[in-house]
């Protein structure tokens, strides 16, 4: 969505100064560019489209679709005082283009009540759209403003207000980060009703995140070959989105019409991750000795979401204060079982996990955390790096002369010659004076020597490197 926080690290190259990067740093806030049709990309199976994106296309639409995109996510409404004027434009030609269409809700709701009205809010534009009762509406539950009071209380109301006038399928668009923050319990809407969005700095078709979940949101900056503008592209898992023809009371012959690759079939919305099924444990549950992890009824070994967090499971077991490895990374799961994030210290050293919900520890890479700078090794060691700025550097504001970080004035020596500096900046044709002496410097910023005329008057600075006027 365009309003997501996309806090994620991303290799990029930066020199400031004489301080250069290599392509393995790491800095905040980017999301990766991605043209569609890169190879070893994750699927682009849907597309969410907003005003900012304009009105779009039929033509613009079929050329998402070649590029495999078989769903699109219309946004229509925000808050209770806001209607996109492109969407039904968008909705007519994603449809002429055969794209299956959605539409969603960017939530501002604190309580239940408001959650109700903008629940009400939304479904009104919903008809007057046209669209019928089987379209699945989705919940953009990501803004600041929504994380007051109870998250989850109020994001059930939204829910049942709308099963209540008769929209039954619907999906919770979130992120990790907005999980962490608030304990959303996102187990109560069912994991296949989950759009996870969550942005990986070199999102690859080998390393698919959130596969428990019915969609993930993998980019937000993504570029279809002859479209204007970016998109947010998802991959599905299986979710509601894709299965059109569903209604209340088919949607288990439309999941069965709908094999989507080899992804895991849709599920309705009613059962929690622990529900037990017939005589297979499924999910964290007490199987009547300890708590344990189990998938098909089979003791689990691996990482598992449950709870807003991510812990890892030897023979169902949760683990404590360990390190792990999965998919190429290590991982540490701390005192209470939970995935780390941020900067760790264990063991008397620190460790970089990232701040993006993927958890890994950083290696062979230079980090920026809360603007100091580290270096991490192949353990993923941490080392300060200095960074003050020393010398004459090339800034956005133009060359300046800096002393342990703070811009100079005075005399300094630079590329064989002496110049003055006024807060770093290098100063031309004045009289400057120091150590009970007055010196010159000329037009190219050199303090002058010899005989010199300046203003019609002529002077004397010596010839022996001194600069000084006698």
């Amino acid at each position: 969505m365009n309003n997501l926080k996309k806090i994620v690290m991303i290799a990029a190259t930066s020199i400031v100064g004489m301080y250069a990067l290599s392509t393995n740093d790491v800095t905040a806030n980017s999301v990766p560019n991605i043209t569609a049709g890169e190879a070893n990309k994750p699927r682009m199976d849907l597309v969410d489209v907003s005003s900012w994106n304009k009105t779009l296309s039929v033509t613009d639409f079929q050329k998402m679709k070649a590029h495999g995109v078989r769903g699109v996510i219309v946004k229509l409404t925000e808050g209770n005082y806001y209607v996109s004027p492109v969407a039904a434009t968008q909705i007519s030609n994603a449809r002429t283009a055969g794209l299956i269409v959605s539409a969603y809700h960017y939530a501002k709701y604190r309580s239940p009540q408001e959650a109700y009205q903008e629940a009400d809010y939304f479904a009104n534009q919903v008809q007057k759209l046209g669209l019928p009762t089987t379209t699945v509406l989705a919940n953009d539950l990501e803004d600041s403003q929504t994380q007051a009071g109870n998250v989850t209380n109020n994001a059930l109301a939204f829910r049942n207000r709308l099963t209540a006038l008769g929209y039954q399928r619907q999906m919770l668009y979130t992120a990790p980060y907005y999980i962490s923050q608030t304990q959303l319990d996102v187990n109560l809407f069912g994991n296949r009703n989950i759009w996870m969005a969550s942005y990986p700095y070199n999102p690859t078709s080998d390393n698919l995140w959130h596969q428990q979940y019915g969609a993930w949101q993998w980019n937000s900056n993504t570029n279809f070959p002859g479209v204007t503008g970016v998109f947010d592209v998802s991959v599905d898992y299986g979710s509601q989105f894709l299965a059109e023809q569903a209604t209340t009371t088919n949607v288990n012959d439309a999941i069965q019409n709908n094999k989507h690759e080899t992804q895991p079939k849709p599920v309705l919305p009613t059962k929690p991750v622990e529900k037990i099924e017939s005589t297979h444990y499924q999910g964290y549950i007490d199987d009547g000795t300890a708590w344990r992890w189990y998938e098909k009824g089979r003791l689990f070994t691996g990482f598992r979401f449950y709870r807003g967090a991510y812990y890892w499971f030897k023979n169902g077991v949760r683990q404590v204060n360990q390190w792990e490895s999965a998919w190429g990374y290590r991982y540490y799961v701390g005192f209470d079982g939970r995935a780390v994030q941020g900067l760790q210290t264990i063991n008397q050293k620190q460790y970089y996990f990232g701040d993006n919900g993927t958890f890994y520890l950083r290696t062979n890479q230079k980090v920026t955390i809360n603007k100091q700078h580290f270096l991490a090794n192949e353990q993923g060691v941490l080392t300060k790096v200095n960074t003050k700025r020393q010398g004459y550097l090339d800034t956005p504001q133009g060359w300046r002369w800096f002393e342990n970080d703070q811009l100079f004035t005075g005399f300094r020596f630079y590329m064989g010659a002496y110049y003055w500096f006024e807060k770093g900046v290098r100063q031309e044709n004045k009289w400057k004076s120091a150590w009970g002496y007055r010196y010159y410097v000329g037009s190219d910023g050199r303090a002058v020597q010899g005989h010199r005329k300046i203003n019609g008057h002529w002077y004397y600075f010596g010839n022996d490197n001194t600069f000084y006027l006698r």
